[in-house]
């Protein structure tokens, strides 16, 4: 009766052991692909042909680092199923992954939803008109263009201002007469 259990830990102890030699050597392709591409893409001058083109990045690292770092995913990937939790840990990933999208996307639109909204009221009421001259807090200028999102207003000086539309809704404001 003991026996299958002793079997059961052996071949689970054997699986442990080729799932941790497959990750050790994912890693160490992943290294030697990283260091590999990052000479070709040197070589070739990846980066001096971008900045021709207005790309300042280090695309050289970043592509390498990128081809790497898919390397890992899959030796990781390979050591979870040799373990037999592979999909219990690809949907907790993908699960997380996919709440770190919402949120990033809802924290994004937390400051777009409100000057959108503001523009409609601006919009409707026609109280902010391009050419008009106009006081809000401190600023003090021309409207040049009423966005969706910010207002421009040049100032005397010449500087162009972007100003939230939201600020409009919050602050008290004054036209001015030409």
């Amino acid at each position: 009766m003991v026996m299958p259990y002793l079997d059961a830990a052996r071949n689970y102890f054997y699986d442990l052991m080729i799932g941790i030699a497959i990750l050790l050597v994912g890693f160490v392709i992943g290294i030697l692909v990283k260091k590999f591409t990052y000479r070709v893409f040197k070589e070739v001058g990846i980066n001096r042909i971008m900045s021709n083109v207005g790309v300042t990045y280090d695309l050289e690292k970043i592509v390498s680092s990128i081809i790497s770092y898919v390397i890992y995913l899959f030796s990781i990937v390979f050591f979870l199923e040799k373990l037999g939790i592979k999909s219990i840990v690809l949907y907790l990933i993908a699960g997380g992954l996919l709440a770190l999208l919402i949120l990033t996307f809802l924290v994004g639109l937390k400051d777009i939803i409100p000057n959108f909204v503001a523009w409609i009221y601006l919009q409707r009421n026609q109280t902010v008109r391009e050419g008009k001259s106009l006081e809000i807090r401190e600023i003090s200028g021309v409207v040049e263009r009423v966005g969706y999102l910010e207002t421009e207003i040049k100032t005397k000086e010449g500087d162009l201002l972007y100003v939230p539309n939201s600020l409009f809704l919050k602050s008290k404001f004054r036209m001015k007469k030409l």
